[in-house]
């Protein structure tokens, strides 16, 4: 699944083999729960345009993602997420580069800050 948005608006983009789930629903309740409960913030979760356009996996992909195999087999060779540049700083534990992990230690603490009202005037797309 892939997301995209813009103002009052979200886009739901992919494919699944869940034709269960109620994804506009999904969307809707994320965005609640991230904070974007209004237009003033941004967006609006309770008024906001949802696009689905969702549709069955291929059954060849869904075969390579699913089922019982070994760890190394799994995977359909066309999932990633790709951050980067070079560097010689990493975090040992993570192995990502050392910014990237400070960004998302200060986006989880901002969050926090957030949620709690420590600092009230920080909005769900604040930045690191």
């Amino acid at each position: 699944m892939e997301t995209a948005t813009k103002t009052g608006m979200v886009v739901l983009l992919g494919e699944t083999d869940n034709s269960e789930v109620n994804f506009e629903q999904v969307a809707r309740e994320v965005c609640r729960q991230v904070g974007y409960t209004s237009e003033d913030i941004g967006l609006d979760c309770a008024n906001m345009q949802v696009i689905c356009n969702i549709h069955a996996q291929d059954a060849n992909i869904a075969a390579s993602v699913h089922g019982d195999k070994e760890e190394t087999e799994f995977g359909a060779g066309d999932q990633g997420l790709m951050f980067g540049y070079a560097t010689n700083e990493w975090d040992t534990e993570t192995l990502h580069p050392y910014s990237h992990y400070l960004a998302n230690k200060l986006g989880e603490e901002m969050a926090i800050r957030r949620h709690n009202g420590t600092i009230p005037w920080l909005r769900p797309d604040c930045k690191t």
